[in-house]
């Protein structure tokens, strides 16, 4: 019999990744990042799993196990239907061989005591009136959540720790590491078994039913997971739980419509199927944004909007195609080169070092280093430190550390502002404490608004309340800009931070932004201010987005914008702002 499909209410996704860990003997794990991102697109997208945004909970960067087990136990005490938990990050073996899931302040000789146990977890699991209770872990040793320890004595602790009624799936057996790509390639890959089931939930089943169940999902999993020389995955549970229909099967003829509460406000329809694209609706949709956005690329005829205009394009296919990305970049960095004037040149090479640095960090450096204008200078040394702050931590200390020199460094209080802010935005994520600092002490409204939302986005995970707060200072410092084209896009950087929290508000705040936006009279100032109001509005209402972004009567501006629009639908989250690694 074909499992129903849609996701009941009273259900709740708990989506937990760490990519970032305080003490190095527990190596960054930057591919943990975009498995937490894909699967959350996974879930979210109408087409496949289905779920509602309001049922999808996603925990980046846990940094207390004690409050990571909270609310794992607070979400699970309050879900009636179905209770989904994804874990992404390292896995560790206490002394006994039990599975210590870790957060980022475990420390690696103490698992049990600074990680979560999944015996603590599994408790947690099994006390939910959940009536349909799913595991997915990707990490070493997560087999161990299945199989008892080998040697182990105690008879039935692999039915202890298992979840009664429910069903798991692991990235490997007890005894094995997961598997992540290498080091250069994280900044964009998936880990191993993650970007596994995802390519198969993309690409389907051929032959198989509507819909799919994890029966259906673990052998055809397995074996393309051997095929590549990956680590074996492991699955226990039977019954209703394994027979879940967690995804339509994007493989069939027509697919079937996906039913919820949901679905209807969304006026989703069966649709059908002509190829791999056609597969995936949004990958058609932003295949075509990213086409308009480098035509308009294209056409612009000075080199520093064109190649800002080009690395915009490059952050919107670097989750799907990083090939191309880099070359996109390159040829930025061509265009920035064969600039004649010294000011736009320093300005276009500060705004390709960024991205750069993702596929050639010493090549990033000494861009960002030959830069003799020293605002840029310090915004392009900044945003190699972003890029680098999870793979090279070290090196991007260092990097941020002359950033800060020379932005401190600068007399005029117009450009020192967007150097301080991008070495703001770099510190948020290595150091959010010094990241604050620095944004409150930037002399201008606009770029502090910009800076505080940035830190706040980097911290509302950990810390939700001190998140707050930093949203609190950020809009007041927006909404004290008299003129809009300073205003807008500084409430349109406070709302991309708020949307996480709290969507709605952020909707309205945008709202603001774009009437103030569609105010100014300047063509120039008001396609930039509308650009970096897409850029907020492409995380709440990707359609709205676009069709402002095509009203934006500047190319580059217009490209900038488009680009947001479709990296937000690749990644199924908030796109990056365009402002940030800009240096202007």
């Amino acid at each position: 019999m074909m499992a129903d499909l849609g996701v009941p209410a009273g259900s709740c996704a708990i989506l937990i990744g760490v990519s970032a860990y305080e003490y190095a003997e527990l190596s960054p794990i930057r591919a943990a990042r975009n498995s937490l991102q894909a699967m959350r697109s996974l879930l979210s997208d109408p087409a496949l799993c289905a779920w509602a945004p309001q049922q999808v909970v996603v925990v980046a960067n846990p940094i207390s196990a004690a409050d990571l087990a909270t609310q794992i136990a607070d979400l699970a005490r309050t879900t009636t239907g179905v209770l989904l938990l994804y874990y992404v990050g390292h896995g560790l073996l206490t002394a006994h061989g039990e599975l210590c899931l870790t957060v980022t302040s475990t420390q690696p000789d103490r698992p049990e005591i600074s990680g979560l146990l999944w015996g603590t977890v599994a408790d947690v699991l099994r006390s939910s009136p959940a009536h349909t209770r799913l595991s997915i872990l990707d990490c070493c040793f997560a087999g161990q959540a299945i199989d008892a320890p080998a040697g182990d004595r105690a008879p039935g602790l692999a039915d202890i720790t298992h979840v009664e009624g429910g069903y798991t799936l692991a990235a490997t057996t007890r005894d094995h590491a997961a598997h992540v790509p290498r080091p250069e390639h994280q900044d964009t890959a998936c880990t191993s078994f993650t970007g596994g089931l995802r390519d198969l939930i993309v690409s389907g089943i051929p032959g198989g039913a509507p819909s799919l169940t994890f029966s259906d999902i673990y052998p055809v999993l397995r074996e393309c997971l051997l095929a590549e020389g990956l680590p074996v995955p492991s699955q226990r549970g039977t019954g209703p739980a394994s027979q879940f229909a967690f995804t339509a099967n994007a493989a069939v003829p027509e697919r079937p419509r996906p039913r919820g509460a949901h679905a209807e406000s969304l006026g989703i329809r069966a649709v059908p199927l002509q190829g791999p694209e056609a597969a995936r609706p949004e990958w058609s949709r932003q295949h075509h944004i990213v086409t308009e956005a480098l035509r308009a690329a294209q056409s612009i005829a000075e080199g520093n909007p064109q190649a800002r205009a080009l690395v915009a394009v490059a952050r919107a296919v670097a989750c799907t195609d990083p090939d191309r990305a880099a070359r996109l970049v390159a040829d930025a960095l061509r265009v920035a080169q064969s600039i004649s004037d010294a000011g736009q040149k320093a300005s276009a090479l500060a705004a390709v070092a960024g991205p750069l640095a993702v596929s050639d960090a010493d090549a990033a450096e000494a861009v960002a280093k030959s830069i003799p204008e020293v605002a840029f200078k310090a915004s392009a040394e900044a945003a190699v430190a972003e890029a680098l702050a999870v793979t090279d931590a070290e090196r991007a200390g260092r990097l941020i550390e002359d950033a800060e020199r020379s932005a401190q460094s600068i007399a005029d209080p117009d450009r020192k502002a967007p150097a301080l802010a991008a070495v703001a935005e770099a510190l948020a994520i290595i150091d959010p404490d010094r990241a604050e600092q620095v944004a409150q002490s930037i002399p201008t409204m606009s770029r502090k608004a910009a800076a505080l939302a940035a830190v706040a986005e980097a911290v509302a995970a950990a810390d939700p309340d001190r998140a707050g707060r930093l949203i609190a200072d950020a809009e007041r410092a927006a909404r004290s800009i008299p003129g809009a084209s300073g205003r807008a896009p500084a409430l349109g950087a406070v709302a991309r931070a708020l949307a996480v929290t709290d969507a709605e508000r952020a909707a309205r705040m945008i709202m603001d932004a774009e009437r103030s936006a569609q105010s100014i009279p300047g063509a120039d100032r008001k396609a930039s201010a509308l650009a970096a109001v897409v850029s907020a509005l492409a995380a709440v209402d990707p359609s709205h987005a676009e069709r402002l972004a095509q009203s934006i009567s500047v190319a580059s501006w217009r490209a900038s914008a488009l680009g947001a629009v479709a990296r937000a639908l690749a990644v199924g989250g908030p796109a990056a702002p365009l402002s940030r690694s800009a240096g202007s």
